[in-house]
């Protein structure tokens, strides 16, 4: 597509141009460059009941199963070869390209050339703002040169034909995200140069409006309305309001965002990554306009999910929502393509619970994070050294862990994004409250008016039921300290220096008073077992959960999945193991282990129950 394209003669830069003109006209005020950014700080803070903190501020400290897998991914990403990741970009610019070709989606000919690599250098800067890693830093601003080299020569910004022709705005918006991130969180200024010179190559690849996207395989494939939630970003960087309309002119109303403000649930046959992941540029359009219709959408969108999900967190089938009245999911598991995506829908969908902890402060979104955190993202197999990467769950009989057949997929981008924004979801605040989100030995540092807070957790969680919080640094002391109690823990019980506090299940315990460093909160979590059906219409074939973690009959014999079994009453504990049960079936033993501990055993998920 040619500039000439955008119709009746033009331009795509006046077409913008006109586009922001057309925003102040609705009502949006046009600012000075130099007063964007800091105004749209000031409006996004008037609209959260709760803010993250930034990268840095949380650290995932001592053990345990979260901290394990985000070191491992951290070092494989790490690892990755500059010149590899570079060596399409290279070619394409007619620059020296050393190193060994990729192969799979990410070579010239492959399905999306270069598809991954920004979401590579997003979740690397994302790491290393986190954990402080030169090395981390330091790979991110040589890719960004190496990547700005080849992007400034080249005529085409797009690595190869295939991520021109099928995915030129995603594409873009993977180019995108590793600027602003190299930007922001490795202070990389060569990327705040880089961005109008990346998106102003890419745009006339890009179709002038924003398309949806119908189904899984039929065209248009390209999905135009995830390039906003970034646009908004580069706005707020280089203070140019043209990125803030472009950002609005993107926006997928008509068939998204206003239907669902209107409280339809329109989720069925939409392709469910995409369209979950299009809810962030809804977020960040609720932040920088101050519409309520995006906030609404989002919360309407949870709530229509909500039925679409496995006892994982996760939906499908096949990347696709369906027509629960049909009782698609449980028929979904006879296929023998039973395939759910993991990784990028469970980056979308973990984008999306923290975006609306933030918009609402309410506990229900820090129960559904926890449990796709647990049972999705940080359930995958670990990557190979050579391009495979996970990117379906099986949830069928005998189900496996699968690779996906092409090396160097699209999930290989979320997984990494996914995977460093574990620290994310740990800890919220407001200038008087710290909420403490989910359970997992960390740190949190808060600088505030009061002045300086420093917060310490010690836990096990999930494998066992107990979290003490201690307060390091009080500041002044004023401020109140908030823990989600989730929704499924019965019995739970809250203790502030050994003084008994009530708590009650699905909300947030607040404790106010003075604190004193050395103060302490412990927090007992009872996690029983329990079953959680597929659907309504199949109330008898369900899954085994403990706590927020789902459970799965490990190395399951041919047709256990016709056989009945009394879940969860049958279930006994294995001897000297804090997270394996046994069950006795026609005098057999099937053993039960979370599902994030598999890894090439085959399991199965949903059981007939008595």
């Amino acid at each position: 597509m040619k500039e000439s394209d955008v119709g009746d003669g033009v331009s795509r830069r006046d077409f913008f141009h006109c586009a922001a003109c057309a925003a102040t006209a609705a009502g949006t005020v046009a600012l000075p460059a130099t007063a964007w950014a800091g105004a749209a700080s000031a409006a996004m803070r008037g609209k959260e009941a709760l803010h993250e903190f930034d990268y840095g501020a949380v650290q995932l400290t001592g053990s345990g199963r979260m901290k394990e897998h985000y070191d491992r991914i951290h070092s494989h990403y790490l690892a990755l070869d500059n010149d590899r990741l570079l060596k399409v970009f290279r070619q394409n610019a007619g620059l020296p390209a050393p190193g060994p070709d990729m192969g799979g989606w990410y070579d010239a000919d492959g399905f999306v050339p270069g598809l991954a690599f920004g979401q590579y250098v997003s979740g690397i800067a994302r790491f290393a703002a986190t954990t402080n890693n030169a090395a981390a830093h330091a790979k991110v601003a040589a890719l960004v040169d190496g990547f700005g080299e080849a992007i400034v020569k080249a005529k085409n910004p797009y690595a190869g034909k295939n991520a021109q022709d099928q995915w030129a705005a995603y594409v873009m918006d993977k180019y995108v995200v590793a600027l602003v991130d190299a930007y922001q969180l490795s202070g990389v200024e060569r990327a705040k140069e880089l961005m109008p010179i990346v998106i102003d190559k890419c745009l006339p690849y890009i179709s002038p409006v924003s398309r949806d996207r119908i189904g899984k395989v039929d065209p248009p494939y390209d999905e135009t309305y995830v390039i906003s939630e970034n646009l908004f970003h580069v706005a707020d960087i280089t203070g140019d309001d043209r990125f803030r309309a472009m950002a609005v002119h993107y926006m997928l109303n008509k068939e998204w965002f206003d239907p669902l403000a209107a409280g339809q649930d329109v989720l069925p046959t939409k392709h469910a990554y995409s369209h979950t992941i299009a809810l962030s540029s809804g977020a960040q359009a609720y932040r920088h306009l101050g519409d309520p219709k995006y906030r609404t959408a989002l919360i309407n969108a949870w709530k229509f999910m909500e039925p679409q999900r496995f006892a994982s967190g996760g939906w499908g089938p096949e990347e696709q929502f369906v027509e629960l009245h049909k009782g698609l999911l449980a028929e979904s598991l006879k296929s023998s393509k039973a395939h759910f995506e993991t990784p990028c829908g469970s980056f979308a969908d973990m984008k999306l619970a923290r975006y609306l902890t933030s918009f609402t402060g309410e506990a229900q979104y820090g129960d559904g994070l926890e449990r796709i955190l647990y049972n999705t993202m940080l359930a995958t197999r670990l990557p190979d050294s050579d391009g495979e990467y996970p990117y379906y769950s099986n949830y069928g009989a005998g189900g496996e862990k699968l690779y996906y057949h092409k090396k160097w997929p699209c999930c290989s981008g979320t997984l990494v994004q996914g995977v460093a924004d574990y620290v994310r979801g740990l800890y919220f605040h407001d200038n008087d409250t710290l909420l403490v989100n989910m359970y997992a030995t960390s740190q949190v540092k808060w600088d505030r008016a009061g002045g300086a807070v420093e917060v310490a957790q010690e836990t096990l969680y999930p494998a066992t039921d107990t979290v003490r919080l201690t307060v390091r640094k009080p500041g002044n002391g004023r401020f109140t300290m908030k823990l989600r109690i989730p929704a499924w823990a019965k019995g739970a019980t809250m203790a502030i220096n050994g003084r008994q506090q009530a708590v009650t299940p699905g909300t947030l315990a607040a404790v106010s008073q003075t604190w004193k460093a050395g103060d302490t909160i412990d927090l007992v979590i009872p996690q029983a077992l329990r079953t959680l059906a597929i659907d309504d219409q199949n109330p008898n074939l369900a899954a085994v959960m403990r706590g927020a973690v789902m459970y799965v009959g490990v190395n399951p014999w041919e047709g256990i999945e016709n056989q009945t079994i009394a879940l969860p009453g049958a279930l006994a504990p294995v001897p000297n193991q804090d997270q394996a049960y046994r069950a006795g079936v026609d005098g057999r033993d099937l053993v039960f282990v979370p599902y994030y501990a598999i890894d090439t055993e085959r399991y199965n998920t949903y059981f007939k129950i008595a």
